[in-house]
């Protein structure tokens, strides 16, 4: 049966009201003593601990039923004993959209000072840094960290190597469309593990580390068949595709032999979620101003 029929909430309405119906017979049963004042039930314990048949106090009860009449009457207001949401129409999603539009309307003038100003200006601006501090926090800071280094496999935003280009409005253009980034997986295509070494052997000479010369040799050819139009001739990438830079010594997905051959054989795939819907142009904006500053 599918969980989220109506049948669960008939069901959970049904207990709940049975429940409160319960506690009130039973506290009711209780007012008062079944067989007179000061008679035991004939229930002793170590010799002389006697249980008496006294009613519960008044107090206790009138707090009692108090308590079930507020436990009726908020289930009513709110979505607890109608299926379909309370008297009050309160739902989760609701309180969710007037908070932020709350939010939004607190800071529209800030926003609409920032709107005007360009990413280079907002870079030098203290107070806008740490209100785009915030939004780096809240939006990019479970990939690439809270100090903005990255990850295996998430770019560092500090550094000076930028796979799509470090202007202003490309930075802004991967915030507000986000990128998707896909090297293939060449093992077979190549010819097996052997070649795909032969591969990493070549492209470890482009940052002058010393290779197995004879297996870099096999691997040139098989590079400039099918790794040159991302990564060009001389390795140095390609902006405009993605394709990264493998003569500045800046991996990525690491830069071990292994790393290196195991990104060639099996490929990998990044993803930079677009954030135009989820926080807007003017936040991105923002962030594009908090990234520049940290690469600077």
């Amino acid at each position: 049966m599918d969980f989220t029929s109506q049948f669960w909430s008939y069901l959970i309405l049904l207990v709940t009201v049975l429940s409160l119906v319960y506690v009130i017979v039973l506290a009711f049963r209780n007012r008062k003593t079944t067989s007179g004042i000061n008679e035991t039930t004939g229930h002793v314990w170590d010799e002389d601990l006697t249980e008496y048949d006294n009613p519960l106090p008044a107090w206790w009860l009138y707090l009692l039923y108090l308590t079930v009449i507020f436990s009726a009457v908020y289930l009513v207001l709110y979505p607890g004993m109608l299926p379909n949401g309370g008297i009050l129409n309160w739902t989760q999603t609701g309180q969710y959209e007037a908070e932020v539009a709350a939010a939004n309307e607190a800071f529209a003038e800030t926003m609409t000072a920032y709107q005007q100003a360009t990413p280079e200006e907002l870079a030098k601006d203290v107070q806008a840094m740490k209100t785009a501090a915030r939004l780096f926090s809240q939006n990019c800071a479970l990939c690439h960290g809270v100090d903005a280094r990255g990850a295996p496999g998430i770019p560092n935003l500090r550094d000076e190597d930028w796979i799509y280009g470090n202007t202003p409005e490309i930075i802004l253009k991967t915030i507000l469309e986000g990128r998707t980034g896909i090297m293939p997986p060449w093992g077979e295509v190549l010819g097996g593990r052997e070649a795909s070494e032969d591969v990493a052997n070549y492209v470890l000479q482009f940052t002058g580390e010393v290779v197995n010369a004879e297996s870099a040799k096999r691997g040139e050819a098989k590079y400039k068949t099918v790794c040159i139009a991302c990564h060009g001739a001389d390795g140095k990438g390609n902006q405009l595709l993605g394709g990264m830079d493998l003569t500045d010594d800046v991996w990525v997905h690491g830069g071990s032999f292994e790393d290196i051959v195991n990104v060639i054989a099996n490929g990998v795939t990044n993803h930079m979620p677009a954030h135009k819907d989820i926080i807007g142009e003017t936040k991105s904006k923002l962030l594009t101003g908090y990234v520049l500053s940290l690469s600077n």
